[in-house]
């Protein structure tokens, strides 16, 4: 799925949860206005709030632990969104921390930014990440695969057709991935 279906098909999940826990579209309608929200800076506190919701029903079981970060499978991945009027953001420069490698949303390493620091293969859609990455930092020492699933259309297949669609050095960044590959990744692996 491309960024403009997932965005559909999580906005409709959050209008239908509202719906269902309040009686009324108001909220959903609020988020609904915005479709682009999950791929922009946040203008406002309550945008951000809508932001971390809105992740965390794209990929259930995530813990938010700041006011713009939420954390998967004990830290194993955290998804960071750009504080309102964040000038680092704006300045486009790579951020990603030592010992992780870093994939950004948007182009110039703009965020929301997703990390991982584990070695082997991860499913990015398991963080709700897939398809989404515009640009990266890999601040490792190891080389990190990005990698596209192809399952033909039969999930049958499972993995056995997905190929690699570039790959990071070790401390190299890329401020856009390329038109070919953008919002393409949904796997990564990072070889340590």
């Amino acid at each position: 799925m491309r960024r403009s279906k997932i965005a559909a098909v999580l906005l409709a999940g959050v209008a239908a949860t509202a719906v269902a826990l309040t009686g009324t579209s108001v909220h959903a309608a609020s988020v609904a206005d915005d479709p682009s929200l999950l791929h922009r800076q946040a203008r406002s506190d309550a945008e951000l709030r809508q932001q971390v919701e809105l992740q965390l029903k794209a990929a259930p079981g995530g813990v938010q632990t700041s006011r713009n970060e939420i954390s998967y499978d004990n830290g194993r991945f955290v998804v960071t969104y750009a504080l309102p009027g964040q000038v680092a953001v704006a300045a486009g420069t790579a951020d990603c921390p030592s010992a992780w490698y870093c994939f950004y949303d948007g182009k110039n390493f703009g965020y929301p930014r997703g990390k991982l620091h584990d070695c082997g293969r991860q499913d990015l859609a398991t963080y709700g990440w897939s398809d989404r990455t515009t640009s990266v930092h890999n601040n490792t020492n190891w080389q990190v695969a990005f990698i596209e699933h192809d399952d033909l259309g039969d999930p049958a297949y499972g993995h056995q057709f997905d190929y690699s669609l570039w790959s990071s050095s070790p401390h190299a960044g890329w401020s856009y991935v390329g038109d070919v590959n953008n919002n393409r990744a949904d796997h990564v692996e990072l070889f340590c």
